[in-house]
C-alpha cells in the first residue's frame, strides 16, 4: 500500500473512499456535510454514525462528491493519539471490504490539544499500515478480498512538511510491528530458530549500523550458557543465540540500552506437558524475540542515533529422551545452579543467561520482553502488559512511552518476601514458587541474574501479544493474531533516549 501526505481539498480529492472521525458531542466537519447536504449531521442523529461505538459508518455521497462512499469511524470520547490508530486501522479494513481502491483520510487534519501536525501523522501512519497488514502468506486470496493501493493523508498546506516527517517515521514503525506479527503468526515449523536468526542476519546485511553475530550450540557451550542449553536439549532443532549490536563503535563511549527478547519457538511445556487445548498457542511464546526483531528493523530505517543491542535465546522446549526434567540442576552463564521445578517455565530459564550476558556491555539499562507467565493474565488480563523494574526513572520512562505508543502498561511490585519462594535446599534458586502471585516470583527470579548490575525492567506480554478468540473486546488496531507488542512502546522510548543525547 502506497501512502503519501497530501494537500488537496478534502471535497475534491480523487480516491474511492474518504475516511473521517468523529468523537463523542463534536459536530461534523461544516465544508463536508454542506456539500453532502447534511448527510453527516442526519446520519450522527439517527445513530448510523457512533462516535462511541466500535464500527465504521458507511455513507453513500449520492454524487455529492467523489467518492464510492463516506467512511466515518469513531473517535470515542476525545481525540487522542490512539483514537487516531484505531480509527486508520478500522477504517482502512473497512474499505478492503468494500472492494478497495484509493483511500482518502482527513484523520491528521483536525488539530489534537497536545500534540502537532508531526505526531498526527505517525499516529495515523501507523493506524493505517498495521491495521492493513493481516497474515495472508500461507493462503489464497478470497476472490471478494479488496486490496487498498494507495492511501491519501490530507494535511494542511502550512503543515505539509511536518506531516510528511511524521508519516515517515509511523511508516517505519508500522513495519518494525509488522514484521514481529509475522513472525509471531508464522507456524513453528516455519518461525524456527534458525527463522529468527536469519532475519538478524538479513537485518545485518540490509543496514550498515547493524552487525549481527549468532551463537550456535557448540559456542552457547564453549561459554557456558547451561540454562539456555538445558531447554533447548530436548529439541532436535538448533537453538540460536542471536546477538544484534546497532551503531556500538560510533558510540564506543555511551553506554548501551540492551533489549532481551524471549524466543522459545514452540513450547510443549516439556515433561510437565501443557494441556492440549491451549498447545496450539504456544507458537507465539516467541513473541518477545520478535518483538526485539522489529524493534532494529524500525531503527535501522529510522538511523536511531543511539547505540542498542538485541539479545534473542532462541530454541524450543520440547519433549524427548534428550529433554530436562523436572528436579534437574543446570547451571547459568554466571555460575548459579537453578533447581529445575517445572519444566515449563522454561522462558525464565533462557533469559538468565541473556541477561547475564548483558553484564558484558555495561549497559545503560536493560529491558526485558517475554511471554513468560499465565499468572500476568490473572492479574492484568489480556490488555494490559507487566512492567516490573529496579529502576524509577526507567519505569516511568518506559509508561510514558507505553502511553503514547497505544501499549498500556501496568507498573507491578517486585515484592521482596516474595524471593523466599525461589529458594532451594539443593541449588541457588529454584525456576518457580508457589501458585500465587506467579507473575511476581518470575520477574524476582529474574532479577536474581541481574544482580544490581545495570538498571532493568521486564516486561511481560503474556495475553498482550496475541488476540484469541476469548479476548473482548477485539482491540481495533490489530483485531485477530499477533499484535506486535510491545514494539512502539521500546522505538517510542528509544527515540527519546536518542534526543537526551544529543
Amino acid at each position: 500500500m502506497e501512502l503519501r501526505i497530501a494537500t488537496s481539498d478534502p471535497r475534491q480529492t480523487d480516491a474511492d473512499f474518504l475516511l473521517i472521525g468523529l468523537a463523542k458531542d463534536e459536530t461534523p466537519p461544516t465544508d463536508l456535510d454542506e456539500a453532502l447536504d447534511g448527510l453527516l449531521t442526519d446520519a450522527l442523529q439517527t445513530r448510523e454514525i457512533n462516535p462511541t461505538g466500535n464500527e465504521v459508518a458507511v455513507l453513500h455521497p449520492h454524487g455529492k462528491l467523489p467518492y464510492r462512499r463516506i467512511l466515518v469511524a469513531p473517535l470515542g470520547k476525545q481525540r487522542t493519539r490512539d483514537a487516531l490508530r484505531n480509527a486508520a486501522a478500522l477504517g482502512v479494513r473497512k474499505a478492503r471490504a468494500l472492494g478497495g481502491g484509493v483511500l482518502a483520510t482527513t484523520l491528521a487534519r483536525a488539530p489534537l490539544d497536545d500534540v502537532g501536525a508531526e505526531a498526527r501523522a505517525q499516529a495515523v501512519a501507523e493506524g493505517l499500515v498495521i491495521g492493513n497488514w493481516s497474515f495472508r502468506e500461507l493462503r489464497k486470496p478470497a476472490e471478494d478480498e479488496g486490496e487498498i493501493s494507495a492511501t491519501l493523508v490530507l494535511a494542511r498546506e502550512e503543515e505539509s512538511d511536518a506531516a510528511d516527517r511524521g508519516l515517515s517515521v509511523g511508516l517505519a514503525i508500522a513495519r518494525g510491528v509488522n514484521l514481529a506479527r509475522t513472525l509471531v503468526d508464522e507456524p513453528p515449523n516455519i518461525a524456527t530458530p534458525g527463522r529468527l536468526a536469519q532475519v538478524a542476519q538479513d537485518l545485518d546485511t540490509a543496514c550498515a549500523h547493524i552487525v549481527t553475530r549468532i551463537l550456535d550450540r557448540d559456542a552457547a557451550a564453549e561459554l557456558g550458557m547451561g540454562a539456555f542449553l538445558g531447554v533447548a536439549m530436548g529439541s532436535d532443532t538448533p537453538p540460536y543465540f542471536i546477538i544484534l549490536e546497532h551503531r556500538l563503535d560510533e558510540f564506543p563511549n555511551v553506554p548501551p540500552v540492551v533489549l532481551v527478547g524471549k524466543a522459545v519457538t514452540f513450547d510443549t511445556g516439556g515433561y510437565n506437558l501443557k494441556p492440549g487445548a491451549g498447545m496450539a498457542d504456544m507458537k507465539s511464546d516467541m513473541a518477545g524475540g520478535a518483538a526485539v526483531l522489529g524493534v532494529f528493523t524500525a531503527l535501522a530505517e529510522l538511523e536511531v542515533p543511539l547505540p542498542v543491542v538485541g539479545l534473542i535465546p532462541a530454541t524450543e522446549n520440547m519433549v524427548s529422551g534428550h529433554s530436562y526434567r523436572p528436579s534437574d540442576v543446570l547451571t547459568s552463564l554466571g555460575g548459579k545452579t537453578i533447581e529445575i521445578g517445572n519444566t515449563d517455565a522454561e522462558g525464565r530459564l533462557i533469559m538468565a543467561d541473556a541477561l547475564e550476558y548483558a553484564k558484558r556491555y555495561n549497559p545503560r539499562y536493560t529491558i526485558d520482553i517475554a511471554t513468560l507467565t499465565g499468572a500476568k493474565m490473572i492479574a492484568l488480563g489480556y490488555d494490559l502488559n507487566a512492567l516490573f523494574a529496579t529502576d524509577d526513572d526507567l519505569a516511568a520512562a518506559i509508561e510514558a512511552a507505553a502511553r503514547d505508543a497505544g501499549e498500556p502498561t501496568w507498573r507491578m511490585p517486585l515484592w521482596d518476601a516474595y524471593d523466599a519462594y525461589l529458594e532451594s535446599k539443593i541449588a541457588d534458586v529454584k525456576n518457580v514458587g508457589i501458585r500465587a502471585g506467579g507473575a511476581i516470583t518470575a520477574a524476582l527470579f529474574l532479577r536474581r541474574f541481574v544482580d544490581g548490575a545495570y538498571p532493568w525492567a521486564h516486561l511481560d506480554i503474556a495475553g498482550s501479544a496475541t488476540v484469541q478468540g476469548d479476548r473482548q473486546p477485539k482491540p481495533p488496531l490489530t483485531p485477530y493474531g499477533a499484535t506486535g507488542v510491545p514494539v512502539r512502546t521500546l522505538i517510542y522510548l528509544l527515540q527519546r533516549e536518542a534526543a537526551r543525547k544529543e
